[in-house]
């Protein structure tokens, strides 16, 4: 049941009318709480393997930090077998600066939580005997469910773990209330599942979410409750216009993180190691990734843009095909490429292509014929001048 997806939960929770238990809900769900390993011993000079997950900007979930370049990253570790791995995520959809307004809407997260929920337990299971530490650079948008579903959580001095609402806006556009209050739960209850499988309580993930709700805190030695009114003898949010945000000293202060390392220097220290060894083939392979994936997306523009310059004639229709075949390779070798806003928007995706493909076999098949009956030029009738052309969306 992990994997299930949100139209199915959508349609589970439509047809129950009854609300389900908590222990229900997350077995539905397939959230429950994931069980860390151990680290290893202080005296110890563990081997690190870091993981960035997103960096110079460039974080976006399911894109930059894809599950093929975590499945890259699982093998990989298995590989190296490191005693600690650290992902440090940076997916932050706006930036500090919020008055300038300059953020790229093609950077926004993509609202697919079975996604984000797929990468996460691809981490965590297929790796489950090392132990993990989720290390923030910074985190605004859907990132922040990722940040939220390790135990162990550190974050940069400058860093932030906000921008949740994007959970609730993802149900948005429904006109009947009845139906809008049901995918609403069933959105959220998935981006919920996220926090929960990192142990963290509902209460907290509702505040994050929903801009009405409060929150805030007792604590009780090293450990925190938190309540979902002003109740407590901290309290973290008291708006109900606003949701529930976090900056790293905040976050330390409430024990939401564990501690505030800016260097991966300070971050060992905090774990307890004053040595180690770091393992650098996951910055490589990140790097790689991200680097190859964003310079395939501009090559598929470039292609469309040489398709819409090409005639339609049989040499020009020929060069057209051999085009968009080029182009299918790369969506095939990077298919995180048609979820950029910039492709759909274009309407460029391999099945659209391969649609053209057949249209230009078939003009093609009559100028062949028309040329057998002594017809000539023949055909004509044209496929136009393709997809995409060279508009970005900008």
């Amino acid at each position: 049941m992990r994997n299930l997806g949100t139209s199915l939960l959508a349609a589970t929770l439509l047809a129950t009318p009854a609300v389900l238990d908590r222990t229900a809900h997350a077995q539905l769900i397939g959230q429950l709480e994931w069980k860390q390993a151990e680290l290893p011993a202080h005296s110890t000079n563990p081997k690190v393997y870091v993981f960035p997950m997103g960096f110079e900007g460039k974080g976006q979930l399911l894109t930059d930090i894809s599950q093929k370049l975590i499945e890259t990253i699982v093998k990989d570790a298995k590989e190296q077998k490191p005693d600690i791995i650290i992902l440090k995520l940076n997916s932050a959809e706006f930036n500090k600066i919020w008055h300038l307004n300059d953020d790229s809407p093609e950077e926004l997260g993509i609202p697919m939580f079975e996604e984000f929920r797929t990468m996460m337990t691809t981490l965590q299971d297929e790796l489950k005997d090392i132990p993990q530490v989720m290390w923030v650079e910074d985190s605004v948008g859907y990132g922040t469910l990722m940040a939220l579903g390790w135990p162990r959580l550190y974050m940069t001095s400058g860093a932030r773990l906000m921008g949740l609402t994007r959970v609730r806006d993802r149900a948005a556009g429904w006109d009947d209330p009845d139906v809008a209050a049901k995918m609403l739960a069933a959105a959220t209850s998935i981006g919920k599942g996220l926090p929960q499988r990192g142990g963290y309580p509902e209460a907290l993930a509702d505040a994050m979410i929903f801009p009405e709700r409060t929150l805030s805190v007792n604590f009780k030695g090293r450990s925190v409750d938190w309540l979902r009114d002003t109740t407590g003898v901290w309290v973290v949010d008291s708006s109900e216009e606003t949701p529930a945000n976090f900056k790293a000293p905040l976050a330390e202060d409430l024990l939401l993180s564990d501690g505030t390392a800016d260097t991966l220097d300070d971050l060992m220290f905090l774990l307890g190691y004053r040595e180690y060894t770091e393992i650098e083939s996951g910055k490589k392979l990140s790097e790689e990734w991200v680097t190859a994936w964003r310079a395939a997306l501009e090559k598929v523009f470039e292609l469309m843009q040489e398709a819409s310059d090409t005639e339609d004639s049989v040499q020009g229709l020929t060069k057209r095909r051999q085009i968009y075949e080029r182009a299918i390779s790369l969506l095939k070798q990077y298919p995180c490429l048609e979820l950029r806003r910039e492709l759909r928007q274009s309407g460029v995706t391999k099945d659209s292509l391969e649609d053209q493909i057949d249209q230009i076999k078939k003009e093609l098949q009559r100028y062949r014929e028309a040329n057998r009956q002594g017809g000539g030029g023949g055909g004509g009738g044209g496929t136009g001048r393709g997809l995409g052309g060279s508009g970005r969306g900008r």
